[in-house]
C-alpha cells in the first residue's frame, strides 16, 4: 500500500513539475523553443527487429534510458554549468562572500528538472517510452539526480572523453537500463538509430543504386547506405569487407583478401540450394562508417551481420594480414552466420574444390 501511495505521490509531482515547466516555457518564450531538424522522409520510428530490441542491441528500457538523457541534458546541463560559473565569478570577488561555503546551490535545479523529465514533449507522447521512463523514474529518480550532483563534484567535464560518461553513469550504474557492453559505449554512439532523427555528417561516397557492384564485384557499400545495405533487411545474412584498399600494407592485405571474399561469394552463388550470403564492401579511404558501425575503424576488418539478429554484428578475430583463404572466411561464416548459412558455408567447406577453398595468392603475391 505504502508502494502504491509512493507512486501516486509522485506521479503527482510529476504532474506539478509538468504545469509549472509549461507556465515557465510560455513565460520564457523563444529561449524556450526546441528546433528538431530531420529529413522529410525520415521513417516515424527507429527499425525494431523481432527480440525488441534496435540495431544497437539496446531493448526499450536501455532506448528509453538514452532518450531520457537526450532530452533532459540539453536543458538540465546549462542550467548547472550557469550556476557554476556565476559561482565562480563569486568566489574570486574578494570579501567575506566570496570565502563562504553554500550548500544546496545545484540539488533544488537538479530535482526540479529530473522530475519532470519525462514529461517533455519528446518522451510523454511516445506511449511506450513515457511508461518506461516512469517506471525509470519511479525506481531510480533519487540515483539519476545523484549522477547529476557527482557530475558537478567531479568538475562538471563537458565532453565524454575527460573522465565521465553519461551512459554508463545513469544508463549503467544509477538505473541498470543497459547492459554492462552497451554501457561502456559513449552516448554519442547510440545517435544514429536508423529512424533518420539523426542528420548523417559521415564522409561518404555518392550512394549507389541498390544492387550496384564495386570493381571487385563485390555488392558496393558507402557510408550513406550502409544502414539499408547490411542492416535494414533483417532476412539477409551479409558479410562485409571494411577495406583500406592502398593505405594499409601498401595494398598487399587487399589484393590477398578479395581474392577469397570474391571465391567465397562464387561458391555461394553456385549453389542454389539453402540460404544465400550477401558479400559487400565499404572503402573505409572515402567513407567515414557511422557508429555504431565503424567507430574509430583503422585498419580492415570482416564483419559478418546475421539475419534475425542485426543487431549484435560479428567481427572477426584476426584478420591476418590478410592472408585468408576462401576457406578461413567460410569457417568465420560457419561460426557466426545465421543457421541455415552457417550450415550452408559448412557443407561448402566439405564439398568445394580444394584449390577454389585453399589458394593462398600471399605465397606468389599475385595481382
Amino acid at each position: 500500500a505504502e508502494h502504491g501511495s509512493g507512486g501516486a505521490m509522485r506521479r503527482l509531482r510529476w504532474w506539478v513539475a509538468a504545469f509549472a515547466l509549461m507556465c515557465a516555457t510560455r513565460l520564457r518564450g523563444v529561449d524556450a523553443v526546441q528546433v528538431v531538424q530531420r529529413p522529410l522522409d525520415a521513417p516515424a520510428e527507429a527499425p525494431r527487429f523481432a527480440n525488441g530490441k534496435d540495431v544497437f542491441g539496446r531493448d526499450a528500457r536501455c532506448r528509453t534510458c538514452h532518450a531520457l538523457l537526450n532530452t533532459l541534458n540539453p536543458r538540465l546541463v546549462p542550467a548547472l554549468l550557469k550556476i557554476k560559473a556565476k559561482e565562480a565569478r563569486r568566489a574570486s570577488g574578494g570579501g567575506a562572500d566570496s570565502r563562504a561555503v553554500r550548500y544546496g546551490l545545484y540539488e533544488e535545479t537538479i530535482e526540479a528538472y529530473v522530475q519532470s523529465a519525462c514529461t517533455t514533449q519528446d518522451l510523454w507522447h511516445a506511449k511506450e517510452t513515457r511508461k518506461q521512463c516512469e517506471r525509470i523514474m519511479e525506481e531510480h529518480e533519487d540515483d539519476v539526480a545523484s549522477a547529476y550532483t557527482r557530475w558537478i563534484k567531479k568538475g562538471a567535464p563537458e565532453r565524454e572523453d575527460e573522465g565521465w560518461s553519461w551512459n554508463w553513469e545513469v544508463c549503467r550504474k544509477a538505473t541498470n537500463s543497459c547492459s554492462e557492453q552497451l554501457g561502456m559505449h559513449a552516448l554519442s554512439e547510440f545517435d544514429d538509430d536508423g529512424s533518420g532523427a539523426a542528420e548523417r555528417k559521415y564522409r561518404s561516397e555518392p550512394v549507389p543504386a541498390p544492387g550496384t557492384l564495386d570493381a571487385d564485384g563485390l555488392l558496393k557499400v558507402v557510408a550513406g547506405s550502409f544502414y539499408d545495405v547490411a542492416v535494414k533487411d533483417d532476412t539477409v545474412d551479409v558479410l562485409v569487407y571494411t577495406s583500406f584498399p592502398t593505405q594499409h600494407m601498401e595494398g598487399a592485405f587487399h589484393r590477398w583478401i578479395i581474392q577469397a571474399l570474391v571465391a567465397v561469394k562464387a561458391l555461394f552463388a553456385a549453389d542454389p540450394t539453402g540460404p544465400t550470403l550477401s558479400v559487400a564492401a565499404v572503402d573505409a579511404e572515402f567513407n567515414d562508417v557511422p557508429p555504431p558501425y565503424g567507430t574509430g575503424t583503422t585498419t580492415p576488418t570482416l564483419c559478418v551481420y546475421p539475419a534475425g539478429n542485426k543487431g549484435w554484428p560479428r567481427y572477426i578475430s584476426d584478420v591476418n594480414d590478410g592472408q585468408l583463404t576462401a576457406r578461413d572466411i567460410l569457417f568465420f561464416v560457419m561460426n557466426t552466420a545465421s543457421a541455415g548459412v552457417a550450415e550452408k558455408a559448412k557443407r561448402l567447406m566439405e564439398t568445394a574444390a580444394a584449390d577454389a577453398l585453399d589458394r593462398k595468392p600471399w605465397e606468389r603475391d599475385e595481382l
